[in-house]
């Protein structure tokens, strides 16, 4: 009998190409591309649930076949199914059929940003209240562990909350085309994504540097710097 971990290695081989099997055991060369089949189902099926606004961009149809092909160029790596689809942002900005849809990679990267907010390490939120009583110009701001943020070619925080309940109809028609950035942090323990300018971006990479706030602020000098700060203590950007 193997050690588990060369029977895993076998078996992840056999999965990718089984043709050594074939001329073997026929029955487990069939057995084989039956759990194949399921296997490759499993991931499109992740990356659909992961990716939900992509798809209903792309359609359902054309998205499957999208994700079938990141699925063989990529195969989960992870049991933990919830977590599928790093690098597909990158794959999409290549993907031929979707050429005429740039703003994709955009809206893929910020949805991976919604999946690791989700799942992120627990903490409390910072106390606007508190901080303002106490407000220390040369103290660190630290990122809450659930914040992520980005800037974007395109507005990919309005796409995405266009394909969100509650949206209006016309929402994708009132977009402003431009770059812009987007923050995602989980307030008591749900998603939200936050459009930001993207001189946001300055401040809040100073903080994850551990640069005091005066220092954070002054990477942002141009920006409206008390409107932002409040934007970020609304949406749970620190702890």
């Amino acid at each position: 009998m193997p050690e588990p971990a060369a029977f895993q290695r076998a078996f992840d081989a056999a999965l990718r190409d089984d043709r050594h099997l074939a001329w073997r055991d026929r029955a487990l060369a069939r057995a084989m591309n039956v759990h194949r089949n399921t296997s490759a189902k499993a991931a499109q099926d992740a990356l659909a649930d992961n990716y939900p606004v992509v798809r209903a961009l792309t359609g359902d149809d054309p998205f499957s076949a999208c994700a079938a092909a990141f699925a063989t160029l990529r195969p989960p790596r992870d049991a933990r199914m919830c977590f599928y689809g790093e690098g597909f942002d990158a794959f999409l900005s290549t993907y031929g059929p979707f050429s005429g849809l740039p703003y994709l990679a955009d809206v893929a990267r910020l949805e991976r940003m919604v999946v690791e907010a989700l799942f992120a390490a627990d903490a409390p939120t910072l106390d606007g209240a508190a901080l303002a009583a106490g407000l220390d110009l040369e103290s660190p701001l630290r990122l809450h562990p659930a914040a992520r943020f980005g800037r974007f070619d395109f507005p990919a925080a309005g796409i995405w909350l266009a394909h969100q309940d509650g949206a209006e109809p016309d929402a994708l028609d009132q977009l402003d085309w431009r770059p812009a950035a987007a923050l995602v942090t989980r307030p008591d323990g749900a998603v939200r994504v936050t459009p930001l300018a993207a001189t946001a971006c300055g401040f809040l990479a100073a903080c994850a540097a551990g640069r005091d706030l005066g220092e954070a602020a002054a990477a942002v000098a141009d920006a409206d710097i008390q409107t932002l700060f409040s934007t970020l203590i609304i949406a749970g950007a620190f702890t």
